[in-house]
């Protein structure tokens, strides 16, 4: 912000790109994860979980896409649904 109050520019630019990148994840099929993405100064966070390492590349390539030339860091989970290959023992 400057000395009135106002965004500056460059942070008034990453929050537009953030915005840009929320409504590409949300308008496709990565729209149900709720991903969040948090501004950090001048670098981007995005955390949050994936059903499959499909749909992590495919969050990344968005990321990479929209926020080219940032610092972005992420944090994605996958959550694998497949169902166990063995018994637990409860011993």
């Amino acid at each position: 912000m400057d000395g009135q109050g106002r965004e500056t520019a460059p942070a008034a630019n990453l929050e537009y790109r953030i915005a840009g990148l929320e409504a590409r994840l949300a308008a496709g099929e990565l729209g149900e994860l709720g991903m969040r993405i948090e501004m950090h100064g001048a670098a981007v966070t995005v955390r949050g979980t994936v059903p499959s390492a499909d749909c992590r590349e495919e969050l990344l390539r968005a990321v990479g896409q929209e926020l080219a030339g940032l610092a972005v860091h992420t944090d994605i989970l996958i959550a694998e649904a497949a169902p166990p290959d063995h018994s637990e023992d409860l011993t």
